[in-house]
């Protein structure tokens, strides 16, 4: 299989036509290479393919919210904003607002509005998001697990301490419950929660989440 290589000008000259699925591989491949400026220009032209499928294609959902990706990496949070609330409505649309492949899009929304330094629009995409994903997956799904802790995370940066740290508790009962947890993640946990506890002015009771994670550094 001959594969194109991801440089517009050869793109142009050597792959006519090209289908849906390569516009995006081209793209991925010259974001690879920091090629931004192809980059862009291939996202909207497999944009400008994935808008003549049927309406219930989820193609151009996954379009819309990689070009949002994209311009949110290049600082074009203006731009990437209306493209993810149109990628999640289309896909609310195809699978229903409760599925999980919407909740997992409604987490990266949420995401997407914390970097942005807007907490009111994204704590109710992460409560969304986590309730979807727990009632269809069960808690100690590693997603919920992830989602769970993105949250307490995002409480503990707003200074919500007493709501975080629930959330924290329940994650480092489930890791240490599993016998497969990973690792980093278990760890990074112990640190978040130790962090938590200083900033509440409770050094005491951080002291062995530190130490339990300074061991597991010392292990690796």
């Amino acid at each position: 299989m001959v594969r194109c290589v991801p440089l517009l000008a050869v793109l142009l000259v050597g792959c006519q036509q090209l289908t849906w699925e390569q516009y995006m591989e081209a793209a991925a491949f010259a974001y690879q290479d920091q090629a931004f400026i192809e980059v862009e220009e291939m996202y909207l032209a497999a944009e400008a393919a994935a808008r003549a499928f049927p309406s219930d294609d989820p193609r151009l959902a996954f379009t819309l919210g990689n070009l949002a990706d994209f311009y949110h990496s290049q600082a074009r949070d203006e731009e990437a904003e209306p493209l993810f609330r149109e990628a999640l409505n289309r896909l609310q649309r195809i699978d229903g607002p409760d599925s999980p492949r919407v909740a997992r899009f409604v987490a990266d929304l949420a995401i997407f509005y914390t970097a942005i330094d807007r907490p009111e629009h994204a704590e109710p995409l992460y409560v969304r998001a986590l309730d979807t994903l727990e009632w269809e997956l069960g808690p100690y799904h590693r997603d919920v697990v992830v989602l769970r802790t993105a949250l307490a995370g995002f409480y503990q940066t707003e200074r919500r301490y007493a709501e975080a740290d629930p959330l924290y508790r329940e994650v480092l009962a489930i890791l240490r419950s599993s016998d497969d947890a990973d690792a980093d993640q278990f760890l990074t946990v112990l640190d978040e929660y130790a962090a938590l506890l200083r900033a509440a002015g409770r050094a005491t009771e951080a002291e062995p989440y530190a130490a339990e994670a300074q061991a597991i550094r010392d292990a690796l």
